[in-house]
C-alpha cells in the first residue's frame, strides 16, 4: 500500500539562475520564457550569455597576444 502523502513530482532548475530553485515541472506553462524560444527574453538568461561571452573574448584575446610579451 502507497503512502498517501507521498507524491513523485518532478523538477527543473533554471541554469542561468545564481540561485537552484526546484520548480515543478507541472507548474511550468506552454508558454513559459525556458521552453521554447522565449528563453531569449530572460534577464537571467541574458545576463549568463553576456557574461559567457566576455570570457570567450578575453580568452581569444589571450590566443592573439605574442608569448613572452609584456604590456604596453
Amino acid at each position: 500500500m502507497a503512502c498517501p502523502y507521498l507524491v513523485e513530482v518532478r523538477m527543473v532548475y533554471c541554469q542561468a539562475s545564481p540561485v537552484r530553485k526546484p520548480i515543478p515541472s507541472d507548474r511550468i506553462s506552454t508558454a513559459s520564457a525556458c521552453d521554447g524560444d522565449g528563453y531569449r527574453g530572460c534577464p537571467l538568461y541574458r545576463d549568463a550569455l553576456a557574461r559567457a561571452l566576455h570570457v570567450i573574448e578575453e580568452l581569444e584575446g589571450e590566443s592573439k597576444s605574442p608569448e613572452g610579451a609584456t604590456g604596453p
